[in-house]
C-alpha cells in the first residue's frame, strides 16, 4: 500500500505513520521556509556587496563573517542566542512553537499561515516570535555557504565581457550589477539553496532539539530511540520523496532563470 500513502502503523502510538508525519511535518516546513529566507537574503545580499567592494574593509569583514558563522556549531549558536535573549530581558520565546493558549485553528498546520487565514493577530504575533530564534540560528549558519558562493560567482560575472559592454554603453551601474551580473551569478546559488532546503525539510535535528521544536527531525530521533521500525521506514521514505520533489523544483527554477538550460 506504499503507493497509496500507507506507510504502516506505528509500534509506539498505534496510529498510522502518515498521520504521525503530517502532525510533525508542518513545523519543520515552517521553520525551513523562514530559515531559507533569512539565509538567502543575508547570504546573497552580503555576497554581492562583498564582490562589488572587492579588496575593501567591507569585503574582508564579510569574508571573515562568512567563515565564522559557517564554522560555528549550530547548537552552540542557538544556545548563545537564547542566553543573549535571557540576559537582555527581551520578550522573545526561546523554546517551543507557540504558546499553549494561542494556537490557531488548524487548517494547514503552518501556524503563521493559519493565523493569517483565520485573521488571528494574536496567534500570528506569537507564532512569529517563537520562530525568530530558531529560524535566525539556522538561517545564519546556512548563509555562510550561500554568501561565499554568491561572492565567487559575482567576481566572475563582474569581469565578464557582457558586463563590460553594458558599462561601455552607459547603462546605470545599479542596473548593470543587479540585472546583468547578479542575475547570472545567482543561478548556482539557487541550486545550492534547493539542496539546503531539501536537507532542512528532512529535519533540522540539532535546531529542533535546541529550541524544543516539534518537527519531523525530533520525531525521527524519538522513533529511533524507541525502535519504532515502521515509523522510521515511513519517515525515511517520505523524506526521500520530498528531496526528489525539491530537486525537481530547483531544476525548473534554474531553467526559468537561465534560458540556455534545456531538459
Amino acid at each position: 500500500g506504499l503507493l497509496h500513502g500507507d506507510l504502516g502503523i506505528s509500534y509506539r502510538t498505534k496510529r498510522p505513520v502518515w498521520d504521525e508525519i503530517m502532525t510533525y511535518f508542518p513545523a519543520t516546513l515552517e521553520l525551513s521556509i523562514f530559515s531559507m529566507a533569512i539565509a538567502v537574503l543575508f547570504g546573497a545580499l552580503f555576497g554581492m556587496l562583498s564582490a562589488y567592494r572587492r579588496g575593501s574593509t567591507l569585503d574582508t569583514a564579510v569574508r571573515l563573517l562568512a567563515i565564522s558563522i559557517y564554522a560555528v556549531p549550530i547548537f552552540w549558536l542557538g544556545l548563545m542566542l537564547q542566553l543573549a535573549v535571557l540576559m537582555s530581558n527581551t520578550p522573545i520565546p526561546i523554546s517551543s512553537r507557540i504558546s499553549p493558549l494561542r494556537e490557531p485553528a488548524r487548517i494547514t498546520g503552518l501556524y503563521v499561515l493559519d493565523s493569517i487565514l483565520t485573521c488571528d493577530v494574536g496567534a500570528l504575533v506569537d507564532s512569529l516570535s517563537h520562530l525568530a530564534l530558531p529560524s535566525l540560528t539556522l538561517g545564519l549558519v546556512l548563509s555562510g555557504a550561500i554568501l561565499r558562493l554568491t561572492r565567487s560567482n559575482m567576481l566572475e560575472t563582474l569581469t565578464a565581457d557582457y558586463v563590460l559592454a553594458a558599462r561601455a554603453r552607459g547603462i546605470r551601474e545599479f542596473r548593470v550589477v543587479f540585472m546583468y551580473a547578479f542575475r547570472n551569478a545567482i543561478i548556482p546559488v539557487v541550486t545550492m539553496a534547493g539542496m539546503l532546503f531539501a536537507l532542512l525539510m528532512a529535519g533540522a535535528v540539532l535546531t529542533e532539539n535546541t529550541f524544543n521544536w516539534p518537527g519531523i527531525g525530533t520525531y525521527l530521533v524519538t522513533c529511533i530511540a524507541n525502535r519504532d521500525y515502521p515509523a522510521i521506514q515511513g519517515t525515511v521514505t517520505f523524506i526521500a520523496v520530498l528531496v526528489a520533489i525539491v530537486n525537481l523544483i530547483t531544476d525548473i527554477v534554474n531553467a526559468v532563470l537561465d534560458p540556455r538550460i534545456r531538459y
